[in-house]
């Protein structure tokens, strides 16, 4: 056997038995972990990657990453995070549903459901943010109309009044203070207000911010 030989036999020795060890350090679990994407790849592509995964993995669970790890994701992606993107795990994006870019190309309802059924279009950026899924500019958009969003009602969740309104279907209401607090007024015995005909323009006594609280002025 020639000198290159033996050296190439060796060199492929040496190779077998360091996977062989590596293997045996991140536990027969891990090994296990790999299986899931076998069969389309990669979740995320590493042949550039470093060849000891616990420069990046903490032990066998693939999802934690050690605490000095760094990936500029807007460098290295084009893609910036932002928000709340910028604190999810990498496997949110990074799984075996496909390449990521995929679902990026399809905006905001790549990963995320459009409970608003495509009623309001594809440009969530009009009313989300990316930290938050609570609309921008929600309640001042009310000022607009008959009923301004005052004290209390201004941190009432929108489908208190207007059913439909967590899938983005604001079905009109009546401004009347009595079409949400008809309960609140057959309560109401001292004084009674049925019996003194007190049963509409609440505004004339009460303040939006408490009914405790009242001024005599029927």
């Amino acid at each position: 056997m020639g000198r290159s030989k033996i050296v190439t036999v060796s060199l492929l020795a040496l190779a077998l038995a360091w996977i062989a060890a590596a293997c045996a350090m991140r536990g027969p679990d891990a090994v296990k972990q790999h299986l899931w994407w076998s069969g389309l790849g990669p979740v995320l592509p590493h042949d550039t990657f470093p060849a000891d995964c616990r420069t990046c993995h903490v032990g066998s669970d693939w999802q934690s990453l050690t605490e000095d790890f760094t990936f500029d994701h807007a460098a290295q992606t084009g893609v910036p995070l932002d928000g709340a993107h910028a604190r999810a795990s990498c496997i949110l994006c990074h799984n075996d549903r496909g390449p990521a870019g995929v679902f990026n190309r399809q905006g905001c309802a790549g990963c995320h459901e459009d409970v608003h059924e495509g009623d309001l279009g594809v440009a969530c950026k009009d009313c989300h943010q990316q930290t938050t899924w609570r609309a921008l500019d929600q309640r001042a958009g009310h000022a607009h109309t008959r009923f301004p969003l005052l004290g209390v009602h201004a941190s009432t969740a929108c489908q208190r009044c207007h059913p439909g309104a967590e899938v983005g279907r604001f079905v009109p209401t009546d401004p009347e203070c009595v079409s949400c607090h008809a309960s609140d007024l057959a309560r109401t015995n001292n004084p009674d207000h049925f019996g003194l005909g007190w049963t509409d323009r609440c505004d004339r006594c009460h303040l939006p911010r408490t009914w405790n609280q009242a001024e005599n002025n029927p």
